[in-house]
């Protein structure tokens, strides 16, 4: 537009030029310029044009400036969606990852036997468990571990070193899922850790026996709690399956005593061959043909002679002596099927507890159990061998050095067999190292 303007003011002065100059007719110079006022008008409108051109040229240049801020917003808008999808699914995980925890321990022991009439004997013994528990909501939540032992050992998990560096087995310890049913109520069902109230340190049940079965379990908020079950221990397409059914009803006080009832019965024992490693343990057996029927002809079977139906009570009270925690505890147990050899007890104290880093506790128990006063597959393993008709005392220290680890010192002075021909001395030196996580 400017260089059109240019072009009719230089032909403007050269015609005012040429007139001056030269002599020429005031008709020609009209002539001239009516053609320079034409050359202008054509140039006034071709500025016209370029001003509607100009003019229609803006409204283009911001749609394509909106078109650029659009696609912008838009890549903005992908980019936030990207970042909260993936705050979603880091909350989705974080949220699964709560509802799962991880637990485990690893011992060490070295264990030294010293039985009457044997060789001396010292093993070295590992264990190491590891489980999880999962929360699937507010009411259902299931768990599961894995441990060493053997299988056929349902009163251990240990597993001893020394097998030509053969592998050691893992065994299935727990599987289970438990189910808040109402409040204070929990019913678990599968392979599962016993439901009842021990006291103290008991050894009249063995800790790494996990029945399976059904269990309910109730904590009222008054103190008073009660534990139901139903439990398979074998089954047997010939004859009736052996259980074991039973109930506790106990109370808690807010002084810190706690008393319980209990009764264990255990059904289609009596007459029957449930085996376990070192079974029969110490009950009365009869020797019988392979369904323990009589007369029985090579090769015999131990038969259990009685069944085992065991009111229980238990009571143990907690306190502190200065700034350490004292525990008392007792349990008593009786089997009202025989008329004789059918009482069991221990009597019991604990004087610190070893937990946090730096602290100790000593504990000192007496046992006596008769020889059917309880079923050989849950009477504790270690104490007299883990056989009935043994009796003694069990002395136990321990020490946390630092978080998640504690030394622990058991030693057994029983008798087993006592007022039996085979009575013998039995005594136990363990050394423990645990280590959890």
């Amino acid at each position: 537009m400017h260089t059109i303007k240019t072009a009719g003011v230089a032909i403007l002065l050269a015609t005012t030029s040429l007139a001056s100059e030269a002599a020429v007719s005031e008709q020609e110079v009209a002539e001239l310029r009516q053609q320079v006022q034409a050359l202008m008008a054509r140039v006034e409108q071709l500025e016209a044009r370029n001003q509607q051109l100009a003019a229609g040229a803006a409204p283009a240049a911001r749609i394509e400036e909106l078109e650029v801020r659009v696609a912008e917003v838009e890549a903005t808008n992908e980019a936030q969606t990207d970042r909260l999808a993936q705050a979603a699914a880091s909350a989705k995980a974080a949220d699964w990852a709560g509802r799962i925890r991880w637990k485990g321990d690893f011992r060490f022991r070295n264990d030294q036997l010293m039985e009457e009439g044997r060789p001396d004997r010292t093993r070295q013994r590992i264990r190491a468990r590891l489980g999880m528990d999962a929360r699937l909501s507010d009411t259902l939540s299931t768990g599961f571990q894995i441990v060493t032992g053997d299988g056929l050992d349902p009163r251990s998990t240990n597993q001893t070193l020394g097998d030509a560096n053969q592998r050691d087995s893992i065994q299935l310890d727990l599987a289970y899922v438990d189910w808040r049913a109402f409040e204070g109520a929990v019913v678990t069902a599968g392979k599962q850790k016993q439901p009842w109230f021990k006291a103290g340190g008991s050894a009249l049940y063995d800790s790494d026996v996990n029945p399976e079965g059904v269990a309910l379990r109730w904590a009222g908020r008054s103190g008073l709690f009660a534990n139901a079950w139903g439990y398979w221990l074998s089954e047997s397409a010939l004859g009736a399956d052996a259980n074991l059914f039973g109930a506790q009803l106990g109370w808690t006080t807010g002084f810190g005593l706690t008393l319980a009832a209990s009764y264990h019965d255990y059904g289609a024992i009596q007459g029957s061959t449930v085996a376990f490693t070192d079974f029969p343990a110490g009950n009365s057996t009869y020797a019988g043909d392979r369904n323990c029927n009589l007369p029985a002809v090579a090769p015999t079977f131990n038969c259990f002679v009685y069944d085992y139906d065991i009111v229980g009570l238990s009571a143990e009270y907690n306190t502190r002596l200065g700034s350490l925690p004292l525990q008392l505890w007792t349990e008593f147990i009786e089997n009202q099927d025989p008329s004789d050899l059918n009482t069991g007890y221990n009597l019991g104290v604990r004087l610190g507890r070893a937990s946090d880093p730096g602290t100790w506790e000593l504990a000192l128990m007496y046992q006596d159990v008769e020889q059917d006063a309880q079923w050989g597959g849950f009477l504790d393993s270690d104490f007299a061998g883990g056989f009935t008709q043994g009796k003694g005392i069990q002395v136990k220290g321990g020490w946390a050095p630092v978080r998640n680890v504690a030394l622990n010192l058991t030693y057994y002075d029983n008798v087993r067999s006592y007022d039996l021909e085979s009575e013998r001395d039995y005594e136990r030196v363990q050394l423990d190292f645990n280590f959890r996580f």
